[in-house]
């Protein structure tokens, strides 16, 4: 899922003393009116993008639905004795827990309160539950399983994060230059998609999952404002930290809880 067009609106908030060296001075009534028709861009384009992860994010749910019922794990307590077992019994359990926790985010889509990460939230979840109802049915049937997908940090919607370049073998001639700059060390700061690890690369900005900042968040920010996810502080966002819950095993717990419920003021 792309939003590479939301950065356009960064075009829209240029600050007032750069606009008024442009031209004429601007009367205030010009000034508000152009600050309302801000305003009105970025909440449309929010909208846009709200809409349509509030699509996906039903397409995951009822897909992850269907395999759940189609591949239903049954398992006795005298079935669980052994290790692999108890070990498939906790995967499928924590998988139904992760995929409750789903619906339960798809359920407040319609909140006025639920940004665009809660309801990349629920994509995730969705389909982490489904890879742990695989892991634990390839436990039970004695397989081993594969290894989580590492979801992309700039936006978990991407593809799976790419390995982080790896370290030279010992014994292996080097090169007289460095091969590992700036950009490659910020590049392997953070787990990334090969979309956003090029960009970072190229010096160019990732294309990244944006959160809405409203009005009267900040002091020094009239808003409202379109702003990369993991910018918005823990305090206002449960998914700000976490890649949407990708990188926390107790995200289905706390979204169950109701401990998500975190918003900046408006």
């Amino acid at each position: 899922m792309v939003f590479r067009r939301w950065w356009f609106v960064r075009l829209l908030t240029v600050p007032q003393e750069q606009t008024d060296r442009r031209g004429p001075r601007r009367t205030r009534a010009a000034r508000q009116r152009a600050e309302r028709e801000r305003r009105e861009l970025v909440l449309g384009e929010w909208e846009v993008l709200r809409d349509r992860l509030a699509r996906l994010a039903a397409q995951r749910v009822t897909a992850a639905g269907e395999l759940f019922r189609a591949a239903e794990l049954r398992l006795s307590a005298e079935e669980t004795t052994g290790s692999t077992q108890s070990a498939a019994r906790a995967g499928y359990l924590w998988a139904l827990e992760t995929f409750e926790a789903a619906g339960r985010l798809l359920e407040q889509a319609e909140d006025p309160h639920t940004d665009l990460p809660g309801l990349a939230a629920a994509v995730v979840l969705a389909e982490q539950a489904v890879e742990r109802l695989a892991a634990a049915h390839a436990l039970l049937a004695g397989h081993r399983p594969e290894q989580p997908t590492v979801r992309c940090f700039y936006n978990p919607l991407h593809g799976p994060a790419l390995p982080a370049a790896t370290a030279p073998r010992p014994g292996k001639k080097q090169r007289q230059r460095p091969t590992h700059g700036a950009r490659e060390a910020a590049a392997d700061r953070r787990p990334a998609c090969r979309s956003c690890r090029n960009a970072i690369l190229a010096g160019q900005t990732p294309d990244v999952l944006p959160a809405l900042l409203p009005a009267g968040a900040t002091d020094w920010d009239s808003g409202p404002r379109l702003v990369p996810y993991y910018t918005v502080p823990q305090q206002w966002s449960a998914w700000s930290a976490t890649a949407c819950g990708a990188y926390d095993p107790d995200a289905p717990a706390l979204v169950l809880r109701g401990d998500h419920h975190r918003h900046p003021p408006r």
